[in-house]
């Protein structure tokens, strides 16, 4: 049986890493909101990327990108309440880590004429938007790298 939620992507079936993806996405869409709230979002994403690099020593099998932000997308799809792209995109870049994935993560911003500003944040791996991707992506100017501060 398939199923389609949301934008994200077919799953035919369960695979044995799954329901633990499914469980670890859960549990970052819920943590993520309020830590975001006390903690400024550099040290936190920090935090998550030494989590999700450490972790792979522990986390078997070899899902392909897509797979692994499904489970974000199902689980963001099936919480009650609303999450930021930013605590999507956090989420998503974490459990991507864990199975040695690197994905670009970016930020953009938006300035309308009437003088407001909208920001998105969104993963690539590949040249290709994993999670994140909306109708009007291409309206959004992409700040400099948010690794950029620890390439120098």
């Amino acid at each position: 049986m398939t199923s389609l939620v949301g934008d994200s992507t077919v799953i035919p079936s369960w695979s044995p890493g799954d329901p633990v993806r499914l469980l670890l996405a859960v549990a970052l869409l819920l943590s993520l909101p309020p830590v975001l709230t006390t903690v400024v979002m550099s040290r936190t994403r920090a935090s998550l990327l030494r989590i999700g690099n450490y972790g792979r020593r522990f986390v078997l099998g070899d899902p392909t990108p897509h797979r692994v932000v499904s489970a974000v997308k199902i689980a963001d799809y099936r919480l009650p309440g609303n999450r930021t792209c930013l605590v999507r995109s956090l989420a998503a870049e974490t459990l991507l880590r864990l199975y040695a994935f690197e994905p670009d993560h970016k930020i953009g911003v938006a300035t309308e004429s009437d003088a407001s500003m909208e920001a998105h944040s969104w993963l690539e791996y590949d040249d290709e938007v994993l999670i994140g991707d909306v109708d009007d992506l291409d309206r959004y100017e992409p700040l400099p790298s948010i690794d950029a501060a620890t390439e120098l």
